[in-house]
């Protein structure tokens, strides 16, 4: 893992098409994520709100910069001084399953301090967001 990285993982019992169609349904996330919701995605551009109902709750803009099969990508934040770059990675496994990459990489001066102060929560946050994709796939 890269110092200013933080990554979960989890294996979702499910073909990788059905947690795709989940995971790229930006509209739905307000009715299965409780960490996590897009209020709007216009082309690329998007608005979201993280950390929903936590101290840590926070609105920011942002972009998709790529929908490919199985590779979700989006980026937002100030270059110079905190930008962050999320991926989402599916990859299909033999048993049927899919194996889940959430991972977002920071750049910027405040980079290092803010990862510092914030990376346990930002992992629950990954990791809550995580479960609820597993959770809206099988159920």
């Amino acid at each position: 893992m890269q110092e200013n990285e933080v990554r979960t993982e989890l294996v979702i019992p499910a073909p990788i098409g059905d947690v795709w169609q989940v995971l790229v349904d930006f509209a739905g996330y307000a009715k299965w994520n409780p960490v996590m919701e897009y209020t709007q995605v216009d082309g690329v551009k998007t608005k979201v709100k993280a950390a929903k109902g936590s101290p840590f709750e926070r609105d920011f803009e942002g972009e998709i910069t790529s929908v490919e099969p199985y590779a979700l990508t989006s980026q937002g934040g100030d270059p110079e001084t905190f930008f962050g770059r999320h991926r989402w990675e599916l990859t299909s496994l033999e048993s049927g399953g899919t194996h889940l990459v959430n991972a977002e990489s920071f750049t910027g001066t405040m980079a290092a301090g803010v990862l510092a102060q914030t990376r346990d929560v930002l992992v629950a946050e990954f990791d809550a967001f995580n479960q609820a994709l597993l959770r809206a796939v099988v159920s």
